[in-house]
């Protein structure tokens, strides 16, 4: 998509369905959650039917995508991490698991805002 970005060219969905080896129907909720997002366009009819991003990729990151598909990451206590944990702890911030966890949420949240859509598709280009 990002080449058809680069190159002004709308990309169907069976298209890009077959590029990941996936089922149109299955593919058709993310794109149709990202269009509503505003990351997408879509075009309905015409000779050209498909998405393209809706600005730069380069402007758009993975945090972004995650989260308008997957939704903020987040959980609310250690023990819906860790169902057998005997925590007595009354306040999640002073729990060391909630502690660990929570920094490994940020850690990832923060790596994956820095990466844009280009990056990590030359990346995954580049390793095919």
């Amino acid at each position: 998509m990002v080449q058809g970005y680069e190159e002004n060219r709308y990309i169907s969905a069976p298209e890009i369905a077959e590029h990941y080896n996936m089922n149109v129907r299955a593919l058709m909720p993310a794109l149709n959650q990202l269009t509503r997002a505003g990351i997408l366009r879509s075009r309905v009819g015409g000779t050209t039917p498909g998405f393209i991003y809706a600005k730069d990729p380069k402007e758009i990151s993975l945090h972004t995508i995650l989260v308008v598909l997957e939704g903020e990451p987040h959980f609310e206590c250690c023990k819906e991490l860790i169902k057998e944990l005997k925590c007595d702890t009354k306040r999640c911030e002073e729990c060391g698991v909630f502690s660990l966890f929570h920094g490994v949420i940020d850690n990832v949240k923060n790596k994956f805002s820095t990466i844009n859509i280009t990056d990590n598709a030359k990346r995954l280009f580049d390793n095919a």
